[in-house]
C-alpha cells in the first residue's frame, strides 16, 4: 500500500498558487509527490529518531487497522499545481524535534507499542487456537 504526506509549508504554497492562479477547479487533493509504502514510511520515522525498525510481517488476512493506523486503500494525488514538494524525511525529523521540545504540551498520547504488541499477541493467540 503507498501513502502521500504532505507538509503545511507545501500547504501555503499551494494556497498561495490557487489565489494567483484562480483555477476553474476548486476541489483539491494534495500530497507528496512521491508515495511510499507503508515499509517505506515506517523506516523513514524510524530514521528521523535515530533507529532502525524491526519489521514484524503480519499475514493479509488479519484486518489492517488492529494494527496499523490507516484504512488498507491507497489513492494516488494529482498535485500537478506544485512543481516540488518538501521532503518528507526533513519534515519528519523536524517534526520529531519539535515534538521532543514539546512532548508535555500534546493531551492525548496513544502508546502504539503497547497497542500492536496487544493486538498481535491476540492475533497469535486466535491462530495458534485455531
Amino acid at each position: 500500500m503507498k501513502l502521500q504526506f504532505f507538509h503545511v509549508a507545501d500547504l501555503c504554497r499551494f494556497i498561495e498558487i490557487l489565489l494567483i492562479q484562480l483555477p476553474e477547479n476548486h476541489i483539491f487533493n494534495v500530497g507528496n509527490t512521491q508515495p511510499i509504502t507503508i515499509k517505506e514510511w515506517v523506516t523513514l520515522c524510524y530514521h528521523a529518531v535515530g533507529k532502525t525498525p524491526g519489521l514484524v510481517m503480519v499475514d493479509k488476512t488479519v484486518g489492517q487497522r488492529n494494527y496499523f493506523c490507516f484504512h488498507d486503500y491507497e489513492y494516488v494525488l494529482d498535485i500537478s499545481l506544485l512543481s516540488a514538494t518538501y521532503p518528507l524525511e526533513k519534515g519528519l525529523q523536524e517534526e520529531f524535534n519539535w515534538y521532543k521540545n514539546n512532548h508535555d504540551s500534546i493531551d492525548y498520547r496513544r502508546n502504539y507499542t503497547e497497542f500492536i504488541d496487544e493486538q498481535l499477541a491476540n492475533i497469535h493467540r486466535k491462530h495458534k487456537g485455531m
